[in-house]
């Protein structure tokens, strides 16, 4: 009887661990790193930020963006970090931005650098293991894969602005558009 209650419980622990193996791996054939299938895509260059989606991602009018996210996004100019452990493309924009004073820790445990806190605010997001992992589709193109590294920064005024890209973005970039995220941002909070 203890052979075949312990056999039971060994399937049972098997099952589980076999189910959920399943469900990450399943996930990680949804999304793909960029460096992972050597196509280390730079992003295009920054024009300026978008109210509606941009002709090119294929879909109408503005992202539905969870409440907790606009509330944020009127309170800072947010900036949302899509990675995932393993994605060398994902370190290596991370390493660049830390080398370069935008952000302090690792993508677990990230912070905005001192110089942007006061007025940015930093949430980066593991596609793998955060149940927020399903927000990248939302700034991802129709029928496109989605990706990583993905940055998205965004503020919400009378309504909200943004801007996502997918693979390395350099740090001088990225310090360019939270710069103009921070001016127009203020310049619409003293109108």
């Amino acid at each position: 009887m203890k052979k075949i209650v312990a056999v039971a419980i060994a399937f049972l622990i098997f099952s589980v661990g076999f189910y959920h193996a399943y469900e990450l791996s399943e996930l990680l054939n949804k999304s793909r790193c960029l460096g992972c299938i050597a196509l280390l895509p730079k992003a295009s260059t920054f024009k300026e930020f978008w109210i509606q989606y941009p002709s090119f991602f294929h879909k109408k009018g503005s992202p539905m963006l969870p409440d907790w996210l606009l509330n944020e996004s009127k309170q800072h100019v947010v900036m949302l970090f899509f990675w995932y452990k393993g994605c060398d493309p994902c370190k290596a924009q991370w390493e660049d931005m830390v080398k370069n004073g935008i952000v302090v820790g690792s993508e677990e445990n990230g912070k905005m650098a001192p110089n942007y806190s006061k007025n940015v605010s930093i949430i980066t997001i593991d596609i793998v293991r955060s149940e927020l992992g399903n927000l990248l589709e939302i700034f991802t193109p129709a029928k496109a894969i989605p990706s990583t590294p993905t940055t998205v920064i965004l503020f919400t005024t009378n309504q909200t602005y943004w801007y996502a890209f997918s693979g390395i973005l350099d740090a001088s970039m990225v310090k360019k558009i939270i710069r103009e995220a921070i001016e127009e941002w203020y310049a619409a909070a003293r109108a």
